[in-house]
């Protein structure tokens, strides 16, 4: 049999794409190499944005059933001690709150919705081979130990980070900004604390902590950092997520017990060479095409899917799997998402440098002071930061004028010391200034390492500057 699609990868974004084509009645075969229900390393948060697509899909009552958790804000620490609350924003396209779900249990429910429309699904395949004639695309496999050909008019690459698809395309893994994390489940977690908890501190930075915790007391609690080739990892992140456990959550955790082994995977957030070929589309975390600055993958693989499906059933329609007729899924996601991944891209890459983490953390600081006393702000920086509100518009000129607080008495709570009194910020002067020093120190002794990432900054500028001239145009409907 040749199928119209096959997909390679039964996460999310695989499972979504497999939906979406064969409730249209495209021929599709889902592929993957683990007998499900099976375990994902992942943080579990299902973001607004997730649930939306979850209702696309029409899963989300059942998903929605098992998760049991309705969590409408985050709270955010620095260097451990409480900085701000970042609600969700309401009265969006977006539910105003997010759920905690395990991946063995999404991505099982996932699957099964996929085949209720009539997906056909191999589970236990594990992809050895691609290669394409001028009909077919040809994918080799074993099975239960016995080796399996499947043909298909296009292949929908869904295989995670470290895609075999991605890389039979030309592309090579890990060559820019990559997060590598590890987690751990703990049980019997109850107590007056929140359920999402986010940790930012000068000892994992670039990089965040997290606790999740969901109703039942069953907490998904982990570390992320960010690294390149000029910033590469210089500490052993396990000793480091068990110092955020033991020393950080140590109150937090009190009474609880470890429920899984601490496990690592990592994703990238750069584009590669190329998310297309004669035949050939990536989707999610095979394209990179994770949240930069969230680190969220979800949502991003299910939308990513969405429209490569788009692009599929015209492909399909057409008779034209050739890489210029592709082009329409890398054209419609510039449209839907280019300009905003571009944007929290230039953030990620000016973040990235950990020579700057003490200035970075004392402009989180007083950003966390401004949100603290003005409620419109504190909604702006949750949405941002949970990726609601795109990041396109956070640099809008019309944004910020309606996001920045106009209060007087609000910019002087930067200034308000422990008592409440208004005071000349000294401390904040005088660590300012010193961390100035350590800077310029850390730049002059490492010039070259600075200076590429400085160069990748300039790009990013530019590439955004492009965008932001581009969006009348695109507003007007003129093609770019």
């Amino acid at each position: 049999m040749v199928f119209d699609v096959i997909i390679v990868g039964a996460g999310p974004g695989g499972s979504s794409a497999a939906t979406f084509l064969a409730a249209q009645g495209i021929s599709t075969l889902l592929l993957d190499k683990a007998t499900f229900p099976r375990d994902k390393v992942c943080g579990d948060c299902l973001a607004p944005q997730a649930l939306y697509w979850l209702d696309e899909l029409g899963c989300v009552d059942e998903v929605l059933d098992q998760a049991d958790s309705c969590i409408t804000a985050g709270y955010i620490f620095l260097n451990g001690k409480y900085l701000f609350t970042g609600d969700f924003p309401q009265n969006t396209r977006y539910p105003g709150f997010c759920t905690l779900l395990e991946r063995k249990k999404l991505d099982y429910i996932m699957v099964k919705n996929a085949v209720k429309k009539g997906a056909i699904f191999k589970p236990g395949c594990l992809v050895k081979r691609i290669y394409r004639n001028d009909d077919y695309i040809i994918v080799d496999a074993v099975s239960e130990g016995t080796d399996i050909q499947f043909k298909g008019r296009l292949l929908i690459g869904a295989d995670g980070a470290n895609s075999i698809v991605s890389r039979s395309i030309g592309n090579v893994l890990r060559d820019g900004t990559t997060a590598v994390s590890v987690r751990a489940y703990y049980e019997n977690v109850h107590g007056e604390w929140p359920q999402i908890q986010v940790y930012i501190d000068e000892r994992f930075f670039p990089g965040i902590g997290w606790v999740f915790v969901n109703n039942r007391g069953r907490a998904n609690i982990g570390i992320g950092y960010i690294f390149d080739k000029n910033f590469p990892v210089k500490d052993n992140l396990r000793k480091v997520f068990d110092d955020f456990v033991n020393r950080d959550l140590k109150r937090y955790l009190k009474g609880s017990r470890p429920a899984s082994p601490t496990a690592g995977w990592w994703a990238s957030f750069f584009r590669p060479r190329t998310v297309i070929a004669d035949r050939v589309m990536l989707i999610g975390d095979a394209a990179n095409l994770a949240d930069p600055i969230n680190g969220a993958g979800i949502h991003k693989a299910m939308e990513s899917a969405y429209i490569a499906s788009t692009s599929a059933v015209h492909a399909v329609a057409t008779d034209d799997y050739s890489v210029a007729a592709l082009r329409r899924y890398e054209a419609l996601w510039r449209e839907m998402d280019g300009f905003d991944w571009q944007v929290r891209q230039l953030l990620l890459s000016i973040a990235k440098n950990p020579n700057l983490k003490e200035v970075y953390l004392l402009l989180i600081k007083y950003i966390a002071r401004l949100a603290r006393a003005d409620a419109r702000f504190q909604g702006f920086c949750g949405g941002v930061f949970s990726g609601i509100i795109p990041a396109g518009d956070s640099i809008s000129p019309a944004a910020l004028l309606d996001a920045i607080p106009l209060d007087p008495a609000v910019w002087f709570s930067l200034f308000r010391a422990s008592d409440r009194s208004v005071s000349l910020p000294v401390h904040d002067t005088i660590l300012a200034g010193l961390n100035v020093i350590k800077t310029v120190g850390r730049f002059a002794s490492n010039p070259s390492e600075n200076i590429d990432w400085g160069v990748e900054v300039f790009n990013n500028a530019i590439g955004t500057a492009s965008g932001i001239m581009q969006l009348p145009l695109l507003a007007a409907g003129i093609e770019t």
